[in-house]
């Protein structure tokens, strides 16, 4: 059956069609990778002036991503309207729908480090969007997964299912950065905003962490397949201790502008704040470890593009120990956030490269994809048919 659709999608706008039909979300994975690299580089610690420019060439790239993959979601739902139904009600690729918000929340954080007051509107607007697009991956995806997804075996949890939570945590840093560039009056809604977002995603992460946790000790590690995602729980920790230092030095800062003298004295949220994101970037450390020797011990082999969770999750942790390198005025966090931040770098430019080839050369992605929605189709062809059956007899 597959082939005879693929001799359908012959010739250049048969092969782009093809890959409109079977472009999946996870896509956006890659906008991930690329666009914290670029807020890694563009912000280095210890860096150079042509750091920062090789930083504004990625979040280019990371842009110029994004737009294409939004044109190709948005050509996928004007073609082939069934298609997000099909992706909703699939039980892993409707998580990767959370990819989509975190793609444009990691080229808006990307925008305000590099310009700054200068692009402070036009990101206070896009982060809008995204806030809107993080609470329905977060609220909407999470509810359907409770109605219409049956995981009754452990091995079928794995981290993934944290992607459409970790939305709003992502959402909530981008918000802190841009409270940063706002005017006074403009805080304190930003801050509130951010504060309930970061909330929202952290103990929702932490819930699912602990089942993804029951899984690993009813079910062992995932397979050589799937042991790329055990650096996904890195992500809501790296990510949120990086938010709630950032959200607790702007509430900080706004309530010592506005008459708290006593917080000159001591700052109280900021202490809170540097505890809290030690707190969970030592978490984030045990989970950066079982992931690496997991890779290490299973070996994965065939790449997909699930492999992009190597580089966004580790992003966030360089990024937090960045943060707590200046807080903390340490070296020795800066340092860290070095050698991560440059890893995830080098990483980001290797799978562009590999993506890049098994998408436009081998076509392998697309194809992949269009085998593994087929069997899912086949699957509820068959679950209805049995209903209709047992109806009838």
């Amino acid at each position: 059956m597959l082939e005879k659709n693929a001799l359908a999608y012959r010739g250049i706008k048969g092969s782009l069609l093809y890959r409109i039909k079977h472009f999946s979300p996870a896509w956006f994975g890659m906008v991930m990778g690329t666009g914290i690299s670029g807020a890694i580089l563009a912000d280095y610690p210890f860096g150079a002036g042509w750091l920062r420019g090789i930083g504004i060439a990625f979040w280019a790239f990371a842009a110029g991503l994004l737009t294409v993959f939004c044109s190709m979601t948005v050509l996928q739902q004007i073609l082939f309207p069934e298609t997000f139904m099909q992706v909703l009600l699939h039980p892993t690729q409707s998580l990767f729908l959370g990819c989509i918000p975190m793609a444009l929340s990691s080229v808006i954080s990307d925008i305000i480090v590099i310009f700054g007051k200068k692009a402070v509107w036009p990101c206070y607007v896009l982060w809008w969007i995204d806030l809107v697009l993080s609470l329905a991956c977060a609220w909407l995806v999470v509810f359907v997964g409770f109605v219409h997804h049956s995981r009754k075996q452990p091995e079928g949890l794995n981290a993934v299912i944290l992607l459409p939570i970790v939305t709003l945590v992502v959402n909530s840093s981008t918000g802190s950065l841009i409270v940063e560039q706002l005017p006074e009056n403009w805080k304190p809604h930003m801050i509130v905003l951010t504060t309930l977002g970061w909330g929202n995603g952290e103990v929702l992460a932490y819930a699912y962490t602990c089942v993804y946790v029951w899984r690993l000790l009813t079910g062992s590690m995932p397979g050589r397949e799937m042991v790329i995602s055990c650096f996904l729980p890195v992500g809501p920790l790296g990510q949120g201790a990086y938010g709630f230092l950032l959200n607790s030095q702007n509430l900080q800062s706004y309530l010592e502008t506005h008459g708290y003298s006593i917080l000159l004295q001591v700052p109280v949220f900021t202490y809170i704040g540097v505890i809290v994101a030690l707190l969970m970037v030592g978490t984030a450390t045990f989970w950066l470890f079982c992931a690496l020797a997991g890779c290490l011990y299973f070996r994965p082999k065939v790449f997909g593009l699930g492999w992009w969770s190597l580089t966004f999750p580790v992003g966030t942790y360089a990024l937090a120990t960045h943060e707590l390198g200046i807080v903390l005025n340490s070296d020795a966090f800066k340092v860290v956030s070095c050698i991560v931040g440059t890893t995830v770098v080098i990483t980001s430019l290797i799978l562009s490269f590999v993506t890049i080839y098994f998408s436009i050369i081998k076509d392998d992605i697309f194809r992949n994809y269009a085998v593994e929605m087929g069997q899912m189709c086949s699957a509820t062809t068959e679950l209805r048919s049995a209903s209709n059956e047992s109806e009838t007899a």
